[in-house]
């Protein structure tokens, strides 16, 4: 019985081996870091050749504050998969704002501190000096924009020019116990609805020329993971979700506030966005 997932760890867990050709995994104190380094481990694990990390967090349904040492987590790993000397950032929020399950990415972007349009007006003042060029958008979803959300950031990205683009949307995961606990980032984008067998176009530099980061939390599952039963293509997800949305968005949004604008403290990140 093949369970769709979007979480690499999970993929490799599937496989139920303790190697594979091409896969080079390794754990640290509260993250899981899944390399696949050629086409084998790409073939193996269903996933583009790339960096997946993924971060264990306390449940939202149970924790709701951030600043007990989770933003610091998430900064850190967003640090360390960011491309060098990079000078702006394109956040685009991927989901359907109306759908709870699904508008991970719409409530995100409405934690990101965007500063692109005040950078020049504020270039004179020393005390932000050391703001960082931060673009946000929610794309919406096709049924409702007629347009592809790869090609809504594509226009974007040709015209601004950012040098990284983060995506954020919500995942399918193949364990009930993830949804809501886990954060999963990746170097190779995203490609909205996979895990549950809509696929887009995807995001990815490929398609869009610059470097892009894919970050999300698990939200769905498939009911044959519940009731041990066939894979009937049916999704659901916890009664709670209404709280894993909104603090895992702002975990996110903060997370990335906090990863870009460092001198600013997080407690007056939050007061700006929140």
């Amino acid at each position: 019985m093949e369970i769709k997932t979007d979480l690499a760890l999970e993929s490799f867990e599937s496989a139920q081996k303790t190697t594979i050709e091409g896969v080079i995994v390794k754990e640290t104190e509260n993250a899981t870091i899944v390399d696949v380094v050629n086409e084998n481990g790409a073939r193996e694990l269903s996933k583009p050749v790339g960096k997946y990390i993924t971060l264990e967090i306390q449940s939202f349904i149970n924790n709701t504050d951030i600043f007990d040492g989770r933003l610091d987590d998430f900064s850190s790993i967003l640090n360390s998969m960011l491309p060098e000397n990079i000078t702006s950032v394109l956040v685009a929020g991927i989901g359907n704002a109306n759908i709870t399950a699904d508008a991970l990415g719409p409530r995100t972007q409405k934690y990101v501190l965007s500063t692109r349009h005040i950078m020049e007006e504020l270039s004179s003042n020393k005390a932000f000096e050391n703001l960082f060029c931060v673009s946000a958008i929610s794309t919406g979803v096709l049924g409702d924009t007629g347009i592809e959300t790869s090609e809504i950031i594509s226009g974007i990205v040709q015209k601004i020019k950012p040098s990284c683009v983060i995506a954020v949307d919500a995942l399918a995961s193949s364990s009930e116990t993830r949804l809501g606990t886990t954060v999963q980032f990746s170097s190779t984008g995203i490609i909205p609805g996979s895990g549950v067998g809509n696929h887009r176009n995807e995001i990815s530099k490929k398609t869009l020329g610059v470097p892009v980061i894919g970050i999300g939390i698990p939200t769905v599952v498939n009911t044959c993971i519940l009731n041990k039963g066939e894979n009937s293509g049916t999704y659901v997800t916890p009664r709670e979700i209404d709280r894993i949305i909104e603090q895992g968005a702002k975990l996110i949004g903060m997370g990335i506030n906090a990863s870009f604008q460092k001198g600013i403290s997080h407690r007056d990140l939050f007061a700006l966005v929140g």
